[in-house]
C-alpha cells in the first residue's frame, strides 16, 4: 500500500509555547549542516518528531527560511509525499545546554553506532527548530480508529512500525549533459570515474570481487520492469546503514547466524511492550527479513513517488549543469554551447519549455532522502500483512554558495572528456539494465 499520509501525532502544544526543557531531548543523528534530537519525555505530541537544529555555519540559512523554502518550493511539488516540518520557538539558554552535552560527547546514535566528536556545535543564536516527522521505526503502535479492544484477541494484530529504509534516489534519469551514445547512466559513470581513480591512487583499499558493496543504478528504479526494480531494490537493502529493523527479543547467536543474507548487516533497535509483545514483534521481525526486498519492489511498481521524482529531476534540470545560473558563479571561460544555443536544443528535442530550468531545485530532488518506513500485523490465518509509509526529506536549500556550481561542473566535464558515460569495461548497460551497477 502506497501510505503518504502521517498517523495522527496527538494535540500540538498552545500557540505561544516555547521548547523549555533540553533534557526531554536526546542526541539523534547528524548531518552536514544539523543535528536532529529525539524526544524522551512524557508530552505525547513530540514523541513522533525528531527536533532538527541548526549548526553554526557561516552563511547557512535560518531556520525560518529553511521552512520557508520548504513549503513554498517543495510542498506544491511532492505533496503528501513531504516530510512534515513544523516550527517551533526555542526557550532562550535551550540550544546552549544541548551544546554542553554535545561537547562532553556522544555514545552513539539511533542505530547503536559510535559517534566521533561533534565537529560543529549548534548555533546559540537561532530562535526557533525545526519539528520533523521521526521515520525511524520500532517507537509504538497504530491502533486503527474504531478499533475494540475487547475485541481484538490478538495483540499480533496491532500494526507494528517494524522497519525503515533510507537511501538517496540520486539521478533518476540520464544527466542532460550526457553524450547521446551514452552507456552508463550519470551516477553509474561517476561512480565508476571515482573507483577508477582510487585504484589508481590508493592501491592499499582494493578489495576482493566478493567484498565489493553492492550498488544500485538509478535507472533500473525509475524503469517501470520488475527485475531492474527488485535488482536496484536488492542492492539498497543490502547497502551499509539503508536499512532498520525493530526486533526487541533478537534471540541467540546461533539464531542470528541462519539470519537471511538480504538483512544480514541490518541493526536492530529496541521496541518497547509487555513480554508477549516483545515476542509477536521478533516473530514479524524475522518473517520481515526474508520478504523485505519483495515487499519494497511490489511497493515501488506500484508507488508514484520515484515517477515523480524522476520527472521533476528532468523538468528542473533540463540543459544540465551548463546554465547561466552556474556559468555566472565560475571565473573561467570554457568553450561552451551559448544558453540560447542550449535553450533551443532542448526545445528541438523535445525537453520542454527551457525557461522552467532550475539547476539548484533539480540538484536538491537527486541529493535529497526517501524514507520508507514499513509497517507490519498478523492476520488470522492469512500470514502476515504490511504496509509501506514513503516520505522525501532532507530537502536543503541548495545555492551557488561554498563552489558547488563549479563542482557539479567539474565532474561533468571529467565524465565527458574522460568517457566515462560510454565506458563498455564495466559490463554495465545502464540503457537496458544488462550487467549489475
Amino acid at each position: 500500500m502506497d501510505t503518504t499520509a502521517s498517523l495522527d501525532p496527538g494535540t500540538p502544544p498552545p500557540s505561544g509555547f516555547l521548547l523549555s526543557a533540553p533534557g526531554e531531548w536526546e542526541y539523534f543523528t547528524e548531518g552536514a549542516s544539523n543535528i536532529l534530537f529525539r524526544y524522551i519525555g512524557d508530552h505525547p505530541y513530540f514523541k513522533r518528531f525528531l527536533l532538527r537544529l541548526r549548526k553554526l555555519l557561516p552563511g547557512a540559512p535560518t531556520t525560518i527560511q529553511l521552512h520557508d523554502h520548504l513549503n513554498k518550493r517543495f510542498a506544491p511539488l511532492l505533496g503528501n509525499y513531504i516530510m512534515r516540518c513544523d516550527l517551533i520557538e526555542l526557550d532562550p539558554g535551550f540550544v546552549a545546554v544541548l551544546n554542553k552535552g554535545l561537547q562532553a560527547g556522544v555514545e552513539g546514535d539511533w542505530a547503536g553506532r559510535p559517534v566521533e566528536k561533534v565537529r560543529r556545535l549548534l548555533d546559540e543564536n537561532e530562535q526557533w527548530g525545526m519539528l520533523v516527522e521521526d521515520m525511524s521505526c520500532g517507537n509504538y503502535l497504530y491502533k486503527e480508529e474504531g478499533e475494540d479492544d475487547e475485541k481484538r484477541e490478538d495483540p499480533g494484530e496491532e500494526w507494528r512500525d517494524m522497519a525503515t529504509v533510507e537511501f538517496k534516489p540520486k539521478w533518476l534519469s540520464q544527466s542532460p549533459n550526457a553524450p547521446a551514445n551514452w552507456i552508463l547512466c550519470r551516477t553509474c559513470a561517476v561512480r565508476m570515474m571515482n573507483g577508477k581513480r582510487r585504484r589508481l591512487y590508493r592501491e592499499e583499499e582494493e578489495m576482493d570481487e566478493g567484498t565489493q558493496p553492492l550498488e544500485y543504478c538509478p535507472l533500473d528504479l525509475s524503469s517501470g520492469d520488475q527485475e531492474r526494480i527488485e535488482q536496484a531494490v536488492y542492492a539498497i537493502v543490502n547497502s551499509q546503514n539503508a536499512v532498520m529493523i525493530a526486533d526487541p527479543t533478537p534471540g541467540s547467536d546461533d539464531e542470528g547466524d541462519e539470519m537471511d543474507v538480504e538483512m544480514a548487516d541490518a541493526p536492530t533497535t529496541g521496541c518497547g511492550g509487555s513480554s508477549s509483545s516483545e515476542q509477536i514483534s521478533h516473530e514479524l521481525a524475522k518473517t520481515l527479513e526474508t520478504s523485505l526486498v519483495t515487499l519494497i519492489t511490489h511497493f515501488f511498481r506500484k508507488s508514484t513517488i520515484i515517477p515523480l521524482l524522476s520527472e521533476l529531476q528532468h523538468r528542473f534540470g533540463t540543459r544540465g549543469v551548463f546554465t547561466t545560473a552556474t556559468l555566472a558563479l565560475m571565473s573561467e571561460s570554457d568553450q561552451l554551447p551559448s544558453e540560447e544555443e542550449m535553450a533551443n536544443a532542448a526545445l528541438q528535442i523535445g525537453h520542454g519549455d527551457p525557461g522552467g530550468n532550475d539547476i539548484w531545485t533539480a540538484m536538491t530532488l537527486r541529493d535529497c532522502s526517501l524514507f520508507l518506513k514499513v509497517w507490519v500485523r498478523k492476520q488470522h490465518g492469512r500470514g502476515m500483512e504490511a504496509r509501506i509509509e514513503c516520505k522525501v526529506g532532507d530537502l536543503d536549500l541548495k545555492t551557488g554558495d561554498g563552489g558547488r556550481a563549479v563542482y557539479w561542473r567539474d565532474v561533468e566535464r571529467r565524465l565527458r572528456k574522460g568517457g566515462w558515460y560510454v565506458n563498455k569495461d564495466m559490463g554495465r548497460n545502464c540503457r537496458t539494465g544488462q550487467g549489475m551497477a
